[in-house]
């Protein structure tokens, strides 16, 4: 079971230790129905309060066919990065052609004011035209936003609160379209914001342009989050609003089905994850920007795995397993143990560590490195990588036992799922152990897809206009 240059006795301690990550399949099964059940009281306008999934319609009643033609801007904003895109459609002659510019955004942006973060987007869009010489050419445009909103129409968007490191003041409870049209105008490029969407309904729409099965849009990258086509009569939110005259009957004139944000990272938030986390998912949460929230996605996404790991390397250290009882200067710091390290880390060949002493020694500085502290470092990798993959297995679970789609296409993008070497293959296991026999489901990597589907949307509601 062990190489022959790792303890035995002080490898079972790390197993012993890191084993609240290792659920059961039944955990999962529970994990997915509890989901499941707040899926379900999400959608009904009496419960969905007392739900920690909050079920977002996104007033995006139709999906793209791949017959969209015309120029469109696509702006992406959802995490650390933000891209400004020109994608040009041409309808079934060819495939959809992007020309993008991506932004880090500077931390003062992140946490200053929010017309300091607009202003920050809308100086970039009229710096990507200026290049290109459309400043005078008029363009709608679809902005990818993946922050909780509380969507009242396909352009009008309330900010819910912020995720991902985020904490700009003056943007909750505020239409981002606005904000970000207001912006734009200031600048005097020739751009509308015609829809709002999240970049999992991008996600969704941009497979749909590929593949008519697809009904999920998922996102594994800094952030974990779903959307699904549903049918709109099961959205009782929508219905209240209908009767109420708030909404326009125009934006669901006829309409079978809507895409539902589901906003899932926050599942956990009203303690139905508690039983599963373990004391490191604890003491993340109490250090991070909103403790209490966000719980699945602290336990699932990418903003958060590599900090995990560093929280058990630093018990491990402490309890003098681990790097002879020394804790490298660099470890000390929050978030100093990139998620991209955990993705790094598994590539390696099980008995050939390379990338995994390279990062230790280079990135993080550790003096000395036996080949025990490599295959340590990448066991406590594997263990929360692999409950992170399972998790979201769990979650896609839950949504394709709702819609009961005999075959049904997940349309996937983000950074964690593209590059983790194993991901993907975890997922699957999890999923065909969760679901029934009749449902057959498809993983589709969908690359690019808040940039084209948010585009294909905006081209989708301007032909409508």
């Amino acid at each position: 079971m062990y190489a022959p240059e790792v303890d035995p006795e002080i490898f079972q301690k790390v197993v012993d230790i890191t084993h609240p990550f290792e659920l059961s399949m039944e955990d999962y099964m529970d994990i997915k129905n509890a989901l499941l059940a707040a899926l379900r009281s999400g959608l009904k306008l009496k419960r969905r309060e007392k739900s920690s999934v909050k079920m977002y319609p996104s007033y995006v009643t139709k999906m793209p066919t791949g017959e969209e033609c015309g120029q469109y801007l696509a702006l992406d904003l959802g995490g650390t990065n933000f891209r400004v895109c020109l994608v040009t459609l041409s309808g079934r002659r060819e495939p959809p052609i992007v020309e993008q510019r991506t932004h880090a955004i500077p931390v003062e942006k992140m946490r200053g004011t929010g017309a300091e973060l607009f202003d920050y987007l809308a100086a970039n869009i009229h710096e990507f035209l200026r290049l290109r010489g459309l400043l005078d050419t008029e363009f709608k445009l679809g902005f990818t936003y993946s922050f909780p909103c509380e969507q009242a129409g396909l352009n009008t968007s309330f900010h819910v609160r912020w995720t991902k490191g985020f904490s700009a003041t003056g943007v909750v409870g505020r239409n981002v379209a606005d904000l970000l049209q207001s912006s734009i105008d200031k600048t005097g490029a020739k751009v509308k914001c015609v829809a709002v969407v999240n970049d999992t309904v991008g996600t969704l729409a941009a497979c749909s342009l590929e593949d008519k099965r697809c009904a999920v849009g998922l996102i594994v990258g800094t952030g974990s989050n779903a959307a699904y086509l549903e049918d709109i009569d099961k959205v009782e939110l929508i219905t209240a609003r209908k009767l109420s005259g708030e909404l326009n009957e125009d934006e669901v004139a006829h309409a079978k089905s809507v895409v539902i944000n589901m906003e899932w990272g926050a599942f956990g938030d009203y303690g139905e994850l508690d039983y599963y986390r373990t004391e490191y998912d604890e003491a993340l949460d109490k250090e991070s920007i909103l403790p209490g929230k966000q719980k699945f996605e602290k336990m699932c996404s990418g903003m958060y795995l590599g900090e995990i790991v560093r929280l058990i390397l630093i018990d491990l250290i402490e309890k003098g397993l681990l790097f002879q009882g020394q804790i490298p200067e660099r470890l000390r710091n929050k978030d100093s143990f990139h998620t991209k390290y955990i993705t790094e880390t598994e590539r390696d060949p099980p008995h050939l560590l390379y990338s995994t002493l390279y990062m230790l020694t280079e990135d993080l500085l550790v003096t000395t490195v036996t080949p025990q502290d490599s295959r340590i470092v990448r066991y406590v990798c594997e263990v929360v990588a692999s409950r992170a993959a399972h998790l979201t297995g769990a979650g896609i679970a839950a949504v394709l036992e709702h819609i009961k789609r005999p075959e049904v296409s997940i349309g996937i993008d983000g950074s964690l799922y593209k590059l983790h070497p194993r991901f993907r293959e975890r997922m699957t296991d999890i999923l065909d152990k969760l679901l029934p026999p009749s449902i057959h489901f498809r993983l589709r990597l969908s690359e690019d897809g808040s940039g084209k589907g948010a585009a294909a949307i905006a081209a989708v509601f301007s032909n409508q206009e």
